[in-house]
């Protein structure tokens, strides 16, 4: 009866998202944002219990890492690159499998039940962006592959017959 649901964004327009929402009699407790400034989007992360994303589809996962580097622990699903953002190790966040409503009930609910373990996966959920997704982290990890390349041509040139 307490909880609330932000939803930054707002409500997809070739979805039934909004009517849903109000026939089940949920409108007092589902908030859209519409579009928000980055300032905004970390407040709203930094006022949350837990982030939520359930993507069917994920590239590289910006709102996982976004919640996480504000100490808010995830729930999210094992789409796309969410596993590596997160972690399978359930030490930042928990992973279900996308399209899972019940899955993703349970895991939101078990972290709510857990203000301890919220605590502390969102403690692990910052140290883990800060140690492996900072624009530096990216540039050693870019200059390692340059390296790796380089290593790999040079051996096969030297392999080679003259």
């Amino acid at each position: 009866p307490t909880l609330e649901l932000t939803v930054i964004g707002s409500p997809g327009l070739r979805t039934q998202t909004a009517k849903l929402v109000d026939q089940l009699g949920i409108k007092h407790a589902v908030h859209f944002t519409g579009r928000v400034e980055a300032e905004e989007i970390a407040r709203a992360y930094a006022e949350s219990t837990v982030a939520i994303v359930p993507s069917l589809y994920e590239g590289f996962g910006f709102p996982a890492g976004e919640a996480m580097a504000c100490e808010v622990p995830v729930v999210s699903t094992t789409a796309g690159a969410l596993p590596e953002v997160v972690g399978r190790d359930e030490k930042a966040g928990l992973l279900v499998q996308p399209g899972s409503a019940p899955d993703l009930a349970r895991a939101i609910g078990t972290l709510l039940d857990a203000p301890e373990r919220c605590r502390a996966m969102g403690a692990t959920g910052r140290e883990r962006v800060l140690s492996q997704f900072t624009w530096r982290r990216a540039a050693e990890r870019t200059v390692d592959s340059y390296r790796e390349l380089i290593d790999r041509r040079a051996h096969r040139r030297a392999a080679q017959p003259c």
